[in-house]
């Protein structure tokens, strides 16, 4: 009997100690990682979430960003973080699918390192070239690319540039050089110069520089045109057969964050998203936040996302490095 009484009132503590948790929470400023820099589409989408959910919470919602190693930087810091609630990571599919696909000996787990806490946004991705290249659309410049192999220099900026332009290489047989960088922002002084010439990044960053003449937009990587920018065909209608590499975000925890944690986060964010100030400005850049997975969806998600990009890598002939 006495046995039975004290697992009860373990039980019981460990259940107030929850409720206690949830009801407190947030009771100091959240940080939320993000492994790109500043200007990124990873970024734009935390600011547009961060300012209204500081108010709604209560607590200031600081963006951290550290950029590196396509994101497994912020990764390891918020797999390795106190999972109380108070660092969290905004992650891309490139981050979550795309890293365990390119990279070898990491030091966490995708699948069971993080908790999902809420899915956020899908995003457009554009493929842009530097406007000195003689070539108006996809069909040119793999066209140029094989009249003229090795001349050409890929901005190696994230995975999903990466990922496109293996397949891209892939249908048509291309001799590229790439070249690394930290992110689509990092690259673009290199790209405008005209010191490599194909980069994929957020429509937020790019389109500004397709407008002004600097740069050409030849796909956009999205299941339907973006409304942003609707004169770019889709990658599928440029010529790339089966593409399925597209780019969402997601809130993440360490992986055994409370569940009072994940609860109220969720309702928060889910919140916050779905007013029409922040889905006018997440219109504006080409975000779009309909025919999202729920809560519940989101593990499965996460899985079919890493086993596609997974797949995928394996068929564009990427090796894990």
């Amino acid at each position: 009997m006495p046995m039975k009484f004290r697992s009860l009132a373990g039980v019981g503590l460990t259940a107030i100690s929850a409720l206690t948790h949830a009801q407190a929470y947030p009771a100091r400023p959240i940080r939320v990682l993000i492994g790109w820099p500043a200007g990124g589409p990873t970024d734009a989408a935390g600011r547009i979430v961060s300012q209204p959910l500081s108010q709604a919470l209560g607590q200031t919602v600081l963006i951290d960003n550290r950029p590196g190693a396509d994101g497994a930087i912020a990764m390891e810091m918020a797999a390795n973080a106190t999972p109380d609630g108070y660092t969290l990571l905004l992650a891309n599919a490139a981050n979550i699918a795309g890293v365990p696909a390119m990279r070898k000996n990491l030091t966490f787990d995708t699948a069971k390192d993080f908790a999902p806490i809420t899915f956020v946004a899908w995003s457009s991705n554009l493929l842009v070239l530097h406007t000195g290249v003689p070539a108006k659309t996809l069909g040119e410049l793999i066209q140029y690319a094989k009249a003229n192999p090795g001349k050409l220099t890929i901005a190696a900026a994230n995975p999903p540039t990466i990922f496109t332009m293996a397949q891209v290489k892939a249908v048509a047989k291309l001799d590229m050089l790439s070249v690394p960088y930290k992110g689509d922002v990092a690259a673009l002084p290199d790209l405008l110069a005209g010191r490599v010439h194909i980069l994929t990044g957020g429509t937020n960053a790019l389109l500004p520089h397709v407008k002004e003449g600097r740069l050409r937009a030849l796909a956009a990587l999205t299941r339907a045109r973006t409304p942003p920018a609707p004169d770019v065909p889709t990658i599928v209608e440029a010529g790339v057969p089966n593409f399925s590499i597209y780019n969402w975000f997601a809130l993440f925890g360490p992986s055994k964050v409370p569940s009072a944690v994940v609860t109220r986060m969720q309702r928060e964010v889910s919140e916050v998203v779905k007013r029409p100030e922040a889905q006018a400005r997440f219109a504006k850049i080409g975000f779009d936040t309909g025919n999202a997975p729920s809560r519940q969806e989101l593990p499965a998600f996460i899985t079919g996302q890493v086993q596609s990009w997974a797949a995928a890598a394996r068929e564009a002939g990427i090796a894990r490095q």
